[in-house]
């Protein structure tokens, strides 16, 4: 089978001077690669970010901050709001200014999962607009906040499909107070242009373990043997019919690892001892929040020879009140959480196309994939198609 490059672009889709790469590419000793691996965090810092923003022609956003507190474990729970989105117009790009802040008094105390999600009126499906870890906010009095900037270019078609956009959120924790509380504020910042990516056509969920976890709390278990996370119905394979005339797609992809397994009986109070790696000579980081990782991607049958690697260096974070500075697993505190944006080209005439991720094989020391100490990753990719 002819061989077709999987690109996992940067230059052209991630904002200009984000942090340097943290991936860790291997070379193809066949010749030149058929994937370029770059890695992308996907948004900037303030200082950073790439657009004049008083040039945009259009924004919208959340009229106060939204408070973070857990709102429930059913879907339906979710914290529900809208904003009103331009429905006519040509954008070049769309950023989004996520900006973390303090809710009265000042920020909760702990780094939770922040999952914030649109949703497309043309299939009823959800979409990760941002997933972010909250900060170690002890430390945050009233009035902190830091901005953080994204390409959500992308979205740009279920963003504008009508003019009343819905969003939801989900927070994974319970340290909110009447007093103290994390929060979020949204705004969007539309440029006018022809839009940067090509014509988008098709749009499509791949993976969701926020509606199909099987941890209890929105994540997939890893190594656990009856409940692998790669079975179909989690990690697996997958069967895409692209549109006719799909000259392009992207594969956006967020992987983050939660939860580890501990090392000590005592630890642990009479749980086993950490699984292991069948394929690894190195030894076990308490899987998955301080392991690296990596997933390889099957397209069209074929492994690429460049993975994806779930990994976020965080000595270079801000202060903070607890440990912010450990590498984790995709994400650090007080930042959004790292995304891979791959391009597939050469899409086949047909549009019929699959694709497969596989994480390193971890055998698990736990049975059940609600166990206590279970190791978990928070998974979620759509695939976008041009024209």
């Amino acid at each position: 089978m002819k061989k077709v490059a999987l690109l996992f672009a940067v230059a052209s889709f991630v904002l200009s001077g984000c942090k340097k790469s943290n991936s860790e590419p291997k070379s193809d000793p066949a010749g030149p690669k058929i994937v370029e691996m770059k890695d992308s965090l996907g948004w900037c810092w303030e200082r950073l970010c790439p657009e004049d923003l008083q040039l945009a022609s259009y924004t919208v956003e959340t009229d106060t901050a939204i408070k973070l507190e857990f709102y429930g474990w059913a879907i339906d729970k979710d914290r529900r709001f809208e904003l009103q989105m331009p429905t006519e117009g040509s954008y070049r790009r769309v950023l989004m200014e996520y900006k973390m802040c303090a809710w009265n008094e000042g920020c909760s105390d702990w780094d939770m999962v922040t999952e914030i999600w649109v949703k497309n009126p043309a299939d009823g499906e959800w979409y990760e607009l941002q997933r972010a870890i909250t900060p170690y906010g002890r430390s945050f009095k009233a009035g902190w906040e830091k901005n953080f900037y994204m390409d959500v270019t992308h979205l740009l078609p279920i963003l504008m499909q009508q003019q009343t956009a819905e969003f939801k959120i989900y927070y994974g924790g319970f340290d909110a107070s009447a007093t103290r509380a994390h929060a979020v504020k949204l705004k969007f910042y539309f440029f006018e242009g022809e839009n940067q990516y090509g014509k988008p056509i098709y749009s499509a969920k791949v993976y969701d373990s926020f509606t199909s976890g099987n941890n209890g709390y929105r994540a997939w278990a890893y190594g656990i043997d009856t409940a692998s996370i790669e079975d179909d119905k989690r990690l697996g394979f997958r069967e895409i019919q692209l549109p006719p005339g799909t000259k392009k797609a992207l594969l956006r992809v967020c992987i983050t690892g939660h939860g580890q397994e501990l090392t000590t009986s005592e630890e642990t109070q009479g749980h086993p001892y950490q699984g292991y790696f069948p394929g690894r000579t190195f030894p076990v980081r308490n899987p998955a929040e301080f392991d690296k990782n990596w997933y390889t991607v099957v397209y069209n049958g074929e492994e690429m020879p460049e993975r994806g690697f779930i990994w976020e260096r965080n000595s270079g974070n801000y202060s903070q009140a607890g440990n912010c500075k450990y590498d984790r697993a995709g994400w650090g505190p007080g930042k959004p959480a790292n995304t891979h944006y791959w391009w597939l080209n050469e899409i086949p005439a047909d549009g019929r196309i699959t694709l497969d991720l596989n994480l390193d094989e971890y055998v698990s020391n736990c049975t059940a994939p609600n166990a206590a100490y279970v190791a978990n990753y928070y998974v979620m990719a759509d695939i976008f198609a041009f024209e």
